[in-house]
């Protein structure tokens, strides 16, 4: 009876312990920065569903840490595959280390979207901002910026 009872107490235990081990490893990969030290190109992207009319204050976010290696980057934000261009671009230089990269997109008035993305080293953020532009049609677009660099 003995051996039984430690025998269940080794395979709760093993599996407790599996389930842990499976647990810390999803959230370090969900969790764990990305970095641009060398000349490539870094993304942060979102899928979502948006509606060719949206309601004033709707909105949705996307946001992580990343390092990067001090220098000039190109930094744009567009809306995937719709008008194929981006929305807003612009050069700009950024000093070593890490930083909270965010975007979201909003609806500042009934009708129209507007993208604004923003980097953050502590020292205040820099911004990204797109016109406000409207959506046709209804459906599934991904939300994306882009650093490019260091050059």
């Amino acid at each position: 009876m003995i051996a039984f009872k430690q025998s269940l107490r080794r395979r709760f235990l093993s599996r407790t312990l599996a389930i842990v081990v499976a647990v810390m490893a999803a959230f370090t990969v969900s969790t764990a920065p990305s970095s641009a030290t060398e000349v490539g190109t870094a993304t942060l992207s979102r899928t979502l569903y948006l509606t060719d009319s949206p309601k004033a204050g709707a909105a949705a976010s996307m946001n992580r840490s990343i390092y990067l290696a001090a220098g000039t980057y190109s930094w744009s934000s567009d809306l995937g595959s719709y008008g194929g261009r981006p929305f807003a671009s612009r050069y700009i230089y950024l000093a070593a280390g890490w930083y909270s990269w965010k975007c979201t997109l909003r609806s500042p008035s009934d009708g129209y979207y507007q993208h604004t993305c923003s980097l953050d080293h502590g020292a205040g953020p820099a911004y990204l901002v797109s016109d406000r532009f409207t959506l046709t049609p209804s459906g599934q677009y991904t939300m994306e910026s882009f650093l490019q660099g260091p050059f």
